[in-house]
């Protein structure tokens, strides 16, 4: 410990506000290091956030390039930073009793900026306003776009393809030509190419643009670009393997060919950029080269700290708080087990022995599973529901990873052929339903799907989320699911959809019974947050 004192007293004072910064960064990442961790998970396991790893060394560099410029800035700590704790903190906190990885991230992120604005003050904060905000491209986010991304791929590339000439058919995400069948599945969606161009372009645009107004247009004009790009290579791989016959580009080469294709497009883009570029005038040259100068006298404001060190000190407290309240209720959480709830059949519809398919959603973890058949007449429907008890990172209900199909065609047996949404009745109420059709070799199914949370019922996992939350504010019971009907879908279009109403209409009281009852036992067992 004295080496290091006696290596920071050495130092000149540029280098120590460069380590001072670090070090707020540091000491963040210790008092919320799960969540640290968790980031880093996701760029470690996702090729579309590996530009994570990017992004913390460009923050250091970005802070190094600041350093004259801090060390002219007087240490002033701020009582700004408490509010923004105060409202950051609860963030962090729900996120983590609710297993929700992103918005602890963000909370954790922007606890940085706090912390800087709490310990060295808000002329520190403006200084690093741009590495501050760059530094929240490290956490990943924008899952919600793959769906989108992937129709507009899916448009482009069919009708690129019927304007080349090519016949095509089209079934939702899935096409065929005569040289084979063609799927955009999640990796096809261009969003890793999307957020990476987005780090890398804002950073270019940063570094040599003055203005803010032409920093944006390009940001925006590079990500347009990357969309756009993303279209022109899924078209040109399905075009590559339908004139070599499928020799080239199909499999895990494709992936590679058009990561080559993208990595020139956007060196294209830079070039263009470097066309915009704005040049400093002599008088802005000599004006930046005296205030990157250091300071002479380091006993004058920048050398000492003001007289508000409790604020520093309120700050640090207030960021260690939310940590301790986490373990405290994690230590208080009790794991009653749940049972599978039981479907009985109302309304004239009959359990049948053999299910009616052989799909079944994908459901990570959940604490109890029930899946049955019935049919009423030449009517039939399948129900799947998996029950959730208190989220975890390993097992909650919202999860994107709770879907109708494994992403990326893993299961080759079924395709997710479109989604969209529609209305039900539940118990004389309106519920908005998920939809997706799943065509396999055995048939083709219509799905609906929507979350039961606390006898409430939604297909938005946001609101889930929020009824969650407040069943764990108020006491009652955390067990939640995760509901799919199905059915068989004939010749009329209507056929599906209508059965599907008629069995809900006719069991949705029973269905709600069934799972009030695991939940009455798990608040008889569970202890209060």
């Amino acid at each position: 410990m004295t080496a290091v004192i006696g290596w920071v007293n050495r130092m000149g004072l540029p280098e120590r506000s460069f380590a001072g910064v670090m070090a707020v960064l540091v000491g963040v990442a210790a008092v919320f290091w799960s969540t640290g961790a968790s980031m880093v998970a996701v760029w470690n396991g996702s090729g579309t956030y590996s530009h994570g790893f990017f992004v913390v060394p460009a923050f250091v560099w970005l802070v190094w390039g600041r350093r004259m410029r801090l060390a002219q800035l007087p240490i002033r700590p701020s009582w700004w930073a408490l509010p923004v704790v105060a409202l950051v903190g609860p963030v962090w906190l729900v996120g983590q009793w609710m297993a929700l990885a992103m918005p602890s991230q963000f909370a954790m992120v922007a606890m940085v900026p706090a912390a800087i604005a709490g310990v060295f003050g808000l002329a520190w904060l403006r200084a690093l306003l741009f590495p501050l905000a760059f530094l929240f491209f490290a956490v990943p986010f924008g899952e919600s776009l793959v769906p989108v991304l992937m129709d507009w791929t899916a448009d482009f590339t069919v009708a690129a393809l019927k304007l080349t000439g090519v016949p095509v058919y089209r079934d939702g995400l899935h096409f065929d030509i005569p040289s084979g069948k063609w799927s955009v599945v999640d990796s096809c969606s261009g969003i890793r190419y999307l957020f990476a161009c987005l780090a890398v372009s804002s950073l270019y645009a940063w570094t040599i643009y003055r203005g803010n107004v032409r920093r944006i247009a390009f940001v925006a004009l590079a990500a347009l670009i990357a969309i756009v790009a993303n279209w022109v290579r899924a078209y040109a791989i399905v075009m590559l393997g339908h004139l070599s016959n499928n020799q080239i580009a199909t499999g895990a080469d494709h992936l590679v060919y058009g990561g080559l294709f993208f990595g020139v497009v956007m060196a294209l883009v830079f070039a263009l950029g470097a066309f915009w570029r704005e040049n400093l005038s002599p008088d802005e040259v000599q004006a930046g080269a005296a205030r990157e100068q250091p300071p002479r006298d380091l006993s004058g404001p920048t050398g000492r700290i003001a007289p508000h060190r409790a604020a520093a000190t309120a700050t640090v407290v207030a960021m260690l708080t939310w940590p301790v309240v986490a373990i405290a209720s994690a230590m208080q959480a009790g794991r009653p087990s749940i049972e599978a709830p039981a479907i009985r059949p109302q309304g004239g519809w009959v359990s049948l022995e053999q299910p009616l398919a052989s799909w079944r959603p994908v459901l990570r973890n959940p604490a109890a599973v029930a899946s049955a058949s019935f049919a009423k007449g030449d009517k039939a429907v399948g129900i799947h529901i998996g029950v959730f008890g208190r989220s975890t990172a390993e097992s909650k209900l919202t999860t994107a990873m709770n879907r109708f199909l494994e992403p990326d065609g893993l299961n080759p047996q079924w395709k997710l052929s479109r989604q969209g949404s529609a209305t039900a009745d539940w118990s004389g109420r309106s519920l908005d339903v998920r939809t997706g059709v799943l065509v396999g070799s055995e048939a083709r199914l219509l799905a609906w799907q929507w979350y039961w949370v606390d006898g409430s019922v939604t297909a938005d996992p946001i609101r889930a989320t929020v009824l969650q939350l407040l069943a764990r504010l108020r006491g009652r019971s955390e067990v939640s699911a995760w509901i799919t009907v199905y059915a068989r879908e004939g010749d009329e279009s209507t056929a599906a959809p209508r059965v599907l109403q008629e069995f809900l209409a006719d069991t949705s009281a029973s269905i709600d019974s069934a799972l009030g009852r695991p939940a009455l036992q798990n608040m008889a067992s569970s202890t209060k947050p």
